[in-house]
């Protein structure tokens, strides 16, 4: 890892990788900082895409998943990671199928964006799903329990401003989406 863009006097020493697996990677750099060293903590996530699906010009389909860290059921979009050999849009199709049964006419990218660059690499792409018809059944992960449900905009914009949706791609996702969907 080199800068290309930082201050004068930033440059990396080294650069440990402490830990590993298919989720995340965690490493430990030594900063040279005017002199002096510091160490940053930097994490590697792998990218993902999230989908808002549009059933109609003012409903979504929400997913409402348990989510075993908060003990609770939250209600969300569809996200998952990009697999290898995949691109963002791919990715969002096979999200949508897997979480929802559904299949899109049209996936329309909205804009990507990262959660905390002060700590991890990654990448979240959003694309507004349109034109749905169910194609199968849900194919959920073993630590996947979904249930859907459609919503209304207006019903999901005053959860956001209520703050009970609380999954941070869902709710940047949701923002964009219906931004999008509105201007169009």
């Amino acid at each position: 890892m080199s800068f290309k863009n930082a201050p004068s006097g930033w440059s990396v020493k080294s650069s440990k990788k402490v830990y590993d697996n298919y989720y995340l990677t965690v490493y430990e750099d030594t900063l040279d900082i005017n002199g002096q060293d510091h160490l940053y903590i930097r994490g590697v996530r792998r990218n993902y895409s999230t989908i808002v699906p549009f059933v109609s010009d003012d409903k979504i389909l929400v997913i409402k998943s348990y989510r075993h860290l908060v003990d609770s059921v939250q209600i969300e979009v569809p996200s998952g990671y990009i697999d290898e050999g995949e691109n963002a849009e791919q990715a969002a199709i096979r999200e949508l199928a897997e979480e929802t049964g559904y299949k899109a006419q049209r996936m329309v990218p909205v804009g990507s964006y990262t959660l905390d660059y002060s700590m991890f690499i990654q990448k979240g792409h959003i694309f507004a799903a349109y034109g749905l018809s169910k194609e199968q059944e849900q194919q959920l992960g073993k630590l996947e329990k979904i249930d859907l449900e459609i919503m209304s905009v207006s019903q999901i914009k005053q959860l956001l401003f209520e703050g009970r949706i609380l999954n941070a791609a869902s709710i940047v996702a949701l923002y964009k989406a219906i931004d999008n969907h509105h201007r169009d």
